[in-house]
């Protein structure tokens, strides 16, 4: 306890009170360090929001369950068979209840407005899950209001909150006019204000709702087993469901492009977290350095190197820790504006709602996030100090006294990520490695691209520099000093500026290229049909057209060819599989799906019920044509005969590649699929576009695309999910620009006595501005050089994931108004650093510094 207490002392006298004393340095670095941690917090919350909504199916739905509840969730997504619901029920003896739900997220038309619900349907057990409503008094006592369709239920404030009546109309996409109308409300919403913000319509049945959602009686979503107190339910469980579903705790259940934008957010707090981490060490490395005389005194009258070593990293971590915690408000702050900019935009369609909510866990992330970065900031200066000696530290007074290099090992280190990285994403692009492991290659790509920019800035520099000697030799001779007294200082600053400006540059280089192709796809394979679905292009739910809907539809047609398009999934998530049920080899199924083969056994071997897969679907399941798989269905493992592999040609709505094509009659019998999109065929695209109305005035809520419609929305469906990446991208640019600034300042303060001394031989201040403006230049120029390269190379890492990512391959390109605005933002944000440190530069007081110093 006593040696406890003198560490403490130590560490207090030490460090503690040159951190007190040198306030102004310790500020500038809590700002550095605070800087990194907002872009990792902004993330993070856009992150968590995204994937709230569909909680909705597991945790969120099941919140006022006892503790050890389970969910069974279907190996076809959504098609749990009401057989082996029964056999729960009869079968696992331990369980108190089997609590079968059909839900889906659906906007639902009320007035002008459609905003997104999750539409549940379920007995009256439903409580044990969500706690007691009276559920069963309301549908004992309580008549529905007469309205057209099924009766729903909602709560009252969210029916209030638009200005709903009952008996008033609900429409749901897909279904035909007069479907569902609001029939009861109820007060209770804190029951259901966790699922989906209190956005919930109950159903009077399960069968009532498949057939609202799916089209698909007799499947239930998911299924909760509810054990009684000390009963072990897990053994029983499995045993009924091997080989139809899966068993165990409450979890969401989040469409495939969330999970690959949750992995692409992923990346960008990674980079976040690299620019926190490079900000740190940047205004670390300064502070440090004017204190490197005195703590080499501290150690030779007596501290111990591993004393020093350990004090210097808990200075780093106090550091850290008050950065985090003010990094935790501007944190809050930016992500409430990813989710209000970008969120609700990925979201629109899919019937998730979504806001931001502030969370203790804020606080924990913020803290550790800036302890790692404040304590990995320091290690490099206390390693120095440790392996230098006192004698060397102390000789270090007044400044750095020797020109210092970067060694060689940056160099090789980021070539060989990057070229890692460009070796893993080619296997990547055929799809037999794990999603995760996309988006860590680009990530290890941006941190090839920093540790290149930290051994280039300074050697480029320095050419640079002989440029500027040629006009102003007094300016290049100082600026020349400075770069070699200071390496590491101007290559962390270019490496921020360089990793932000390559993800800004990237992002915005794949949404533009993605939007421009995406666009043009029905154009070039289908431009004289009308495509027709109950939701627009890339909504992220399970949408369908019912049969009555079908049969509006036919009867517009008057006789011209229509064709369907069945969907069902296999699991869900990062894994998802689609299959996909067509007529096959008519105009619509050649249109979606290019043979890689002979172009007609594909189709007929689809016509005698073999199967179809994917380029991504045969290298993960590790299959070739003409050989043998085995697939889950609703019915249990069946194994199949490949009869070839195919591309898809234009986007599917759940933007997954690892499809399998079969018939249409074998997708509906083998995997209960629903009917999602349906193509009018027509002479011409005129004849199409003037047909467009009399699909859309069938009163369904259709999504009708001719080629310019699908143009605007295909182009605006993959913007939703790209701009986040690229409004996070110049948040982290921005985020670095800010950073130049703090270390600009930081080298106003920290280097007083250097220019001091300086002034004091002739230095004019002047000279001392020119020198200001000669490194913002000669950063502006390195940093859009590599950025450009970074982000540039950053989009072909990208590209080549594009198959399994989107479901397409989105053809890598050179995009110039990218790179045009990557580059001028960097320069602006370098140039607008330097405005105040040129401006305040003059203001130094020789005598009294040196006097003081």
């Amino acid at each position: 306890m006593r040696r406890l207490r003198a560490r403490w002392l130590s560490f207090r006298r030490i460090h503690l009170v040159a951190l007190a004393a040198d306030w102004r340095r310790t500020l500038l670095s809590v700002i550095g360090v605070a800087l990194g941690v907002t872009v990792v917090l902004g993330t993070v919350i856009l992150k968590s929001e995204l994937a709230r909504p569909f909680d909705a199916f597991g945790p969120a739905l099941s919140h006022g369950a006892d503790k050890g509840v389970v969910e069974v969730t279907p190996n076809i997504s959504g098609r749990l068979p009401v057989e082996t619901i029964n056999r729960l029920r009869a079968e696992v003896t331990g369980a108190q209840a089997v609590i079968p739900i059909v839900a889906g997220l659906t906007p639902v038309g009320i007035g002008d407005d459609t905003p997104g619900f999750l539409l549940v349907g379920g007995s009256c057990q439903i409580e044990l899950l969500v706690g007691p409503f009276d559920c069963e008094r309301h549908a004992r006592d309580d008549n529905p209001a007469p309205g057209p369709g099924v009766p729903l239920l909602m709560s009252t404030v969210i029916a209030q909150r638009h200005g709903l009546q009952l008996g008033e109309e609900l429409r749901i996409p897909g279904l035909p006019p007069g479907s569902a109308h609001l029939g009861w409300t109820f007060p209770d919403v804190d029951r259901l204000e966790d699922i989906n913000d209190g956005y919930v319509l109950l159903a009077p049945s399960g069968d009532t709702a498949a057939r609202m959602l799916s089209s698909s009686p007799g499947y239930a979503t998911t299924a909760f087993v509810l054990p009684t107190p000390g009963a072990h339910i897990g053994a029983d469980v499995d045993r009924v469901i091997a080989g139809v579903a899966t068993a165990g705790p409450p979890r969401p259940h989040q469409p495939a492009v969330f999970e690959n934008g949750a992995q692409s957010l992923t990346m960008t707090a990674l980079a976040g977290v690299l620019v926190g981490f490079l900000i740190a060490v940047n205004t670390v490395l300064l502070a440090v350095e004017d204190r490197r005389a005195v703590m080499g005194t501290i150690g030779a009258i007596g501290a111990t190197p591993v004393g020093l070593f350990a004090g210097m990293l808990g200075e780093g971590a106090v550091v850290g820790v008050l950065g985090g915690l003010s990094g935790v408000p501007s944190g809050f702050l930016l992500g409430t504006y990813l989710v209000d900019r970008s969120g609700k935009s990925m979201l629109a369609g899919s019937g998730g709602t979504i806001t931001a909510h502030f969370t203790p866990s804020l606080v924990v992330i913020g803290a550790t996030a800036g302890i790692v970065c404040g304590i990995l900031a320091m290690v490099g200066p206390a390693v120095r100090l440790v392996r230098g000696g006192p004698l060397a530290s102390m000789a270090s007074a007044g400044g750095v006294q020797r020109a210092r290099t970067i060694p060689v090992w940056p160099l090789f280190a980021g070539a060989g990520l990057i070229a890692g990285a460009v070796v893993v994403m080619k296997i990547f692009e055929r799809g037999p490695l794990p999603l995760n492991l996309g988006i860590d290659a680009m990530a290890v790509g941006l941190y090839g691209v920093a540790l290149l920019t930290v051994w280039i800035a300074p050697r480029g520099a320095g050419k640079l520099i002989d440029w500027i000697t040629v006009a102003r030799p007094d300016i290049g001779r100082l600026l020349r000093a400075d770069v070699r007294r200071y390496p590491l200082f101007f290559a962390m600053s270019a490496a921020i500026l360089a990793v932000g400006t390559s993800l800004a540059i990237g992002s915005q280089s794949m949404q533009l290229l993605g939007a421009g192709q995406i666009a043009e796809q029905k154009a070039e394979r289908m431009p004289a049909a009308l495509l027709i679905s109950a939701q627009s292009v890339l909504d992220q739910r399970g949408s369908q057209v019912a049969d009555s809907t079908l049969r509006l539809v036919t009867g517009a047609a008057d006789g011209r060819s229509v064709s369907s398009r069945w969907r069902s999934t296999i699991s869900s998530g990062a894994a998802s599989r689609l299959v996909m049920g067509v007529t096959p080899g008519d105009w619509y199924s050649q249109a979606l799906y290019q043979p890689t083969g002979v172009h007609d056994e594909l189709w007929q071997g689809l016509w005698e019920g073999r199967i179809g897969l994917s380029e991504v679907a045969a290298s993960r399941l590790g299959v070739a044509a003409g050989g043998t798989v085995e697939l889950p269905t609703v019915h249990g493992p069946k194994r199949y005969r490949v009869a070839g592999i195919f591309r898809p040609r234009i986007v599917d709505d759940t933007a997954v590649g690892d499809i399998v094509l079969v018939s249409e009659g074998l997708a509906r019998s083998d995997w209960a699929a629903a009917r999602d999109q349906v193509a009018v065929e027509y002479p011409t695209a005129a004849d199409a576009s003037a047909h467009r109305d009399d699909y859309r005035g069938l009163g369904a809520g259709l999504s009708v695309y001719d080629n310019e419609q699908w143009r605007a929305v295909a182009s605006q469906g993959i913007t939703r999910f790209l701009q986040p990446f690229t409004i996070a991208g110049y948040v982290v640019m921005a985020t670095a620009g800010v950073s130049v600034l703090n270390v600009f300042v930081l080298g106003l303060v920290q280097r007083r006595r250097e220019r001091a001394v300086l002034r004091a031989v002739g230095v004019t201040p002047r000279q001392e501005q020119g020198v200001v403006i000669g490194h913002a230049a000669l950063l502006a120029l390195l940093v859009a050089a590599l950025g450009g390269l970074g982000g540039v190379g950053l989009t072909y890492l990208w590209s080549l994931g594009s198959p399994v990512y989107y479901g397409i391959t989105i053809d890598w390109g050179l995009l110039w108004l990218p790179l045009r605005t990557g580059v001028v933002v960097a320069t602006l944000l370098v140039l607008a650093a330097a405005v105040y440190p040129v401006i305040h530069s003059r203001g130094v007081e020789t005598v009294e510094v040196l006097r003081t110093g």
